[in-house]
């Protein structure tokens, strides 16, 4: 990639050494087995086919992807920093509606601040990283889930070394890097007591309706908050209240800062979040991180970003071009018809809800037929608030599974996603996401794809 910088390779630690674990554990099914109920307990690795290991990641490139995402993150806020100074602003720019952020400070200046909580959703196209999207929030999927895959894989790998495998270690603690900066970022003193809401809305299945389950899965979280100084708890969002005085209380207790690990506007009205804006609002209580960050998260900012490529300096506008897939807004024509090159560029183009999450509302163009994409264009156009995106065609790799109803033991080739964590622009753990021999196009969770995460070669 020349002066962009050159593309990253998964699975390719060198030809022997990445042969011992790509097809490990082929000969043995039990062992396979074995390997796969490593992910029990793993949210969203837990559906009927389970990966029987991690994927593998030079460590060279697992920094240069890092390097890439902090890139990416600056250009998306120098593009919201030239049409908007302000939160009130940029959401105004965006054409969003101001109740789907009811924590948002209008007022708050937009900076670099905003950068403090990072996942991308990479896809690599013949070696290629490409930002299909840059999530920039708090309430980012996966954190833990990148943590417990490389632990247990490690142990496994330590207690059984493969005939000739490469030596292998994990990405720092995404974890870790969180709780520090969490602390950081709201500038708390030692011993301060943050909440960690349990929210019912968009929570993994059967932690959105056990709040006991919810804190159970979190207490890896809490021991690290704990290591960092402050003390993390968890309390039902719908039931925060304010006192007298204006100060966030949960069940009684108050609360010096508040980790937003939800996106608030799929929540639903409730006393306790109407007290949650409340505090934020009069400053009574500070907030990791302010709704302003999920505004950076709208695919706009995408398009944006190639609306002002002849603006750009020419070392950015190459990043762009070659990690940006194109992307553009999705507004009607005249009389609210969707444009023609939208409609006829189907089996090109992915459709995507600007505010959109979790993967609802994306339309792969190549895998609906030419009926379907036109209405859920023409939908769309309508509708407002969406983007078309240039369709990238990821790169696949060869993973073993088993199918826990019967015991199979297959291999698939699968495409991929990565999604490095970057916390104050450090890299931190990685989320991986992929296919299954029966998932969909839609790498997400919710759509059959599986949470994993990455093992790095040459550390």
């Amino acid at each position: 990639m020349g002066a962009v910088g050159r593309a990253c390779r998964t699975d390719t630690a060198g030809p022997d050494e990445a042969e011992a674990l790509a097809t490990e554990p082929a000969g043995d099914a039990e062992d396979a087995r074995a390997a796969a109920a490593l992910f029990d307990g793993i949210h969203g690795a837990d559906g009927p086919w389970r990966p029987v290991r991690p994927l593998l990641l030079p460590a060279d490139d697992y920094h240069r992807a890092a390097d890439l995402s902090a890139r990416a993150a600056r250009l998306v806020l120098d593009a919201a920093l030239r049409r908007a100074r302000t939160a009130g602003e940029l959401l105004a720019a965006l054409g969003s509606r101001p109740e789907a952020f009811p924590l948002l400070d209008h007022d708050a200046p937009l900076g670099g601040h905003l950068l403090a909580a990072i996942r991308p959703d990479i896809l690599m196209e013949r070696g290629t990283p490409r930002f299909v999207e840059l999530n920039v929030d708090s309430a980012l999927g996966g954190v833990l889930q990148a943590d417990l895959v490389p632990d247990r894989f490690l142990r496994r790998y330590r207690r059984a070394p493969l005939p000739g495998g490469p030596a292998l270690t994990a990405p720092p603690s995404a974890v870790e890097a969180r709780a520090e900066a969490l602390r950081s970022f709201l500038a708390l003193p030692a011993g301060a007591a943050v909440l960690l809401p349990h929210y019912r809305v968009g929570n993994l299945p059967g932690l959105a309706e056990d709040p006991a389950r919810f804190a159970a899965w979190l207490e890896p979280v809490f021991r690290s908050a704990r290591r960092h100084g402050i003390e993390l708890f968890s309390h039902p969002l719908e039931d925060l209240t304010t006192d007298r005085d204006g100060r966030l209380r949960a069940g009684g207790r108050p609360v010096d800062g508040v980790f937003r690990s939800f996106v608030s506007h799929g929540q639903g009205a409730s006393p306790g979040l109407t007290a949650l804006a409340r505090a934020v609002s009069t400053g009574a209580v500070g907030m990791f991180t302010p709704e302003a960050t999920m505004l950076l998260t709208n695919k706009k900012t995408l398009a944006w970003l190639w609306e002002d490529l002849d603006r750009l300096p020419s070392r950015e506008g190459e990043f762009v071009t070659a990690h940006i897939p194109r992307t553009v807004r999705l507004e009607p024509t005249a009389g609210g018809a969707a444009p023609h090159e939208a409609l006829t560029g189907r089996s090109r183009l992915v459709l995507k809800p600007a505010d959109g999450f979790g993967g609802r509302g994306v339309v792969v163009g190549a895998a609906v037929s030419d009926d379907t994409w036109h209405a859920e264009v023409e939908r769309a156009a309508r509708q407002g608030g969406h983007v078309l995106q240039e369709h990238v065609e990821p790169d696949r790799v060869r993973l073993g599974f088993v199918h826990t109803p019967s015991g199979e033991v297959t291999h698939a080739e699968v495409p991929y996603v990565l999604g490095p964590f970057l916390y104050g622009l450090r890299a931190s753990g990685m989320l991986v996401r992929h296919g299954t021999p029966s998932a969909g196009p839609v790498l997400n969770a919710g759509a059959g794809a599986v949470m994993n995460s990455v093992l790095l070669v040459g550390a």
